[in-house]
């Protein structure tokens, strides 16, 4: 039987940017009718059974009552996620099930979270976050038919899914975390309110991509040298504080609403393997937009680029060979 998980992020597209910057905010109820629009294009395709992640605002009721009769859906078994961890079980949970792909709502952090357990699972990213450079804007009707078709197996795996790239994160020789898009160093030395906004405490980055038409950090890294999904190699920028005389200035979308000056001291490739040590001693390291890590003193980190990241479904892609193919979904 087809199966495709889903995990859909309650919390995504409501952090603090809402208040210091301009990001959008994504309601819950707009979450749950993507889901049915989902669950729609699923349907369409034959999918036998849908595994979604629990969570305490019952994004998918709606989507459940409406496709029982079209298909098998449960729900993992879990408490209702209300923390990061909770994703990453969820998908463990759904890989180890056999799902044929999960698909997410959310933002870069969501998939860092389901890239953690997901294994070799493709992922199906809809962007409801705030930055969203891993994540694709698409609709939700489409999402599901391509999830679908990858399920169902009318569409063969190898030419639409793509391996992205991944950032590990070693303390002391062991790895620690993983970020999809930035790993970004700050001398901010709380985690506070996690997500990133203030370049002003920016010491360095790692970026696994570095696209113009994407907004966050890695804006930063597409002024310098572009680089996307598919490049072989990453970036590594340092930059420089206010006040410091600089060769380069970048000007970047670092956030929804808020387009920034950067002063750069140095930049340069990363490339598969290679890993390079951090020399900040007192700060926080911040994945994919939200601090995660406090850098203490006395322990060695090192920051890596790994060219296994998470698969990925071209959902453009998909629908292309279902076209060149003929493919029509099933009636109800």
């Amino acid at each position: 039987m087809s199966v495709v998980g889903i995990i859909a992020n309650p919390a995504a597209g409501k952090d603090i940017r809402r208040l210091v910057a301009q990001g959008r905010v994504v309601s819950n109820q707009e979450k749950s009718n993507t889901l049915r629009r989902v669950f729609v294009g699923l349907a369409a395709m034959g999918v036998g059974r849908v595994l979604v992640m629990p969570d305490l605002s019952g994004l998918s009721r709606a989507a459940a009552a409406e496709n029982r009769d079209r298909m098998s859906i449960d729900y993992v078994d879990m408490r209702p996620a209300d923390a990061q961890d909770d994703s990453t079980r969820a998908a463990r949970a759904m890989s180890r099930a056999g799902a044929s792909c999960i698909v997410t709502l959310g933002g870069d952090g969501t998939n860092r979270v389901v890239a953690k357990g997901c294994g070799s699972t493709p992922i199906v990213p809809i962007s409801t976050g705030t930055n969203n450079v891993f994540p694709q804007m698409v609709e939700g009707t489409l999402a599901g038919l391509a999830a679908g078709a990858l399920a169902t197996g009318k569409v063969p795996s190898q030419p639409v899914c793509r391996r992205s790239k991944r950032l590990d994160v070693f303390i002391d020789g062991e790895l620690s975390d993983i970020a999809l898009v930035d790993a970004a160093v700050t001398n901010q030395t709380f985690v506070g309110a996690r997500a990133v906004w203030d370049t002003s405490g920016l010491v360095e980055m790692f970026l696994t991509r570095a696209e113009p038409a994407s907004i966050g950090l890695s804006s930063i890294g597409s002024r310098l040298k572009p680089i996307g999904i598919d490049g072989p190699e990453g970036l590594y920028v340092r930059l420089q504080g206010e006040g410091s005389d600089s060769s380069t200035v970048v000007r970047a979308p670092v956030a929804p609403g808020m387009v920034l000056d950067i002063r750069i001291a140095e930049w340069s490739t990363l490339r598969p393997s290679q890993r390079r040590g951090i020399e900040q001693r007192r700060g926080t390291i911040a994945l994919d937009g939200e601090r995660e890590i406090e850098l203490m003193r006395g322990k060695t980190v090192e920051i890596g680029l790994n060219s296994a990241g998470p698969r990925v479904l071209d959902i453009v892609r998909t629908h292309e060979l279902l076209a060149q193919a003929g493919a029509e979904p099933p009636s109800f």
